[in-house]
């Protein structure tokens, strides 16, 4: 078991590997922050012309620079650079999509001209906006989950997470399938975006259990579709479902008989019905719905459903049902 200095040094590492490809003056300016920030440390943002600003345990913070407060336009060209390895062409399909990602699962979010042709981005230049949002791991924050994803015969229930965006879905679902892998259960993980396992070069960034085999960095459809073909998992972990090429992938999924762990934005249960994914959810293929919250903090359970919409939490008779 690791110990929590173990898990502390793990996530000053992951915020190292975001310092590590700044300029080093603001990587300076960061790294003076007090500790206590650093370690809690969820988003960075620089914006044209304005302070550099971190988000750290749900307070906003701004950063004091050698040179000045304010960001210019250069500077944020060359943070954009920097952080792409100065390789603009290499991320050039994460670029369509509004973000790249970085070594370890860390996502960093632009705003600027879009270029579209039609309907379609073909790019984003004269990026005015960056938001880096650290990838995080908390083991022990699904514990509470856990209980309840088992039927009585210890098959995985097709489970859904639901959470508002900063809520902890991803941070929880990474958390779930090292629990389940190091109980003996093979996962299969579809990480399109390359944030649950974080890996580089292959490697694993996070601690994701040792039965856990990643398809990285493509769509769902096809990695589930490789997945189920290669792997022979018992579970198949997928990250923001949302729409309706999703929902068939996760059909693919539960008719090969394999259980899915899947999360997708949202608030209530009601907004999951209202999902691509409601039909499974009314005829109880999906049969676990998981309410998330950041109330008092991010990875908060609100609440654990069924499909018809019962409350579970506190049920503890029904918890290996």
């Amino acid at each position: 078991m690791k110990s929590t200095s173990d898990y502390i040094i793990r996530k000053r590492k992951g915020m190292d590997s975001i310092l590590d490809r700044l300029p080093g003056d603001i990587a300076r300016s960061l790294r003076g922050l007090p500790i206590r920030v650093l370690d809690e440390l969820e988003e960075i943002r620089f914006r044209v012309n304005r302070p550099v600003i971190v988000y750290s345990g749900g307070k906003e913070y701004e950063v004091a620079r050698m040179g000045g407060m304010i960001v210019a336009k250069e500077e944020i060209e060359k943070i954009f650079s920097l952080l792409m390895h100065h390789s603009t062409y290499s991320y050039q399909d994460e670029i369509r999509s509004g973000y790249i990602t970085l070594d370890g699962g860390h996502r960093v979010g632009i705003c600027g001209k879009v270029i579209t042709e039609g309907d379609r981005v073909i790019s984003i230049r004269d990026v005015s906006s960056i938001n880096i949002r650290r990838g995080c791991e908390h083991p022990g924050i699904a514990d509470e989950v856990i209980p309840y994803l088992f039927d009585g015969s210890n098959n995985i229930r097709n489970t859904l997470i639901v959470s508002p965006p900063k809520c902890g879905k991803t941070t929880v679902l990474r958390d779930v399938i090292r629990n389940l892998s190091n109980r003996g259960y093979k996962m299969g993980v579809c990480d399109e975006r390359s944030e649950i396992a974080g890996c580089a070069a292959g490697v694993p960034g996070f601690d994701i259990g040792g039965r856990t085999d990643v398809m990285d960095g493509c769509s769902k459809d096809i990695g589930i579709t490789m997945l189920i073909r290669s792997m022979s998992p018992d579970v198949i972990a997928v990250d923001e479902l949302g729409s309706v090429s999703d929902a068939r992938a996760a059909e693919q999924v539960t008719v090969a008989g394999i259980s899915l762990i899947a999360t997708m934005h949202g608030k209530s249960y009601e907004d999951a019905l209202r999902s691509p994914l409601g039909g499974y959810i009314k005829n109880g293929t999906i049969s676990r719905i998981v309410i998330l919250s950041s109330d008092p903090t991010p990875g908060t359970v609100a609440d654990i459903l069924n499909s018809a919409n019962l409350s579970l939490l506190g049920q503890s008779d029904m918890k290996w049902e």
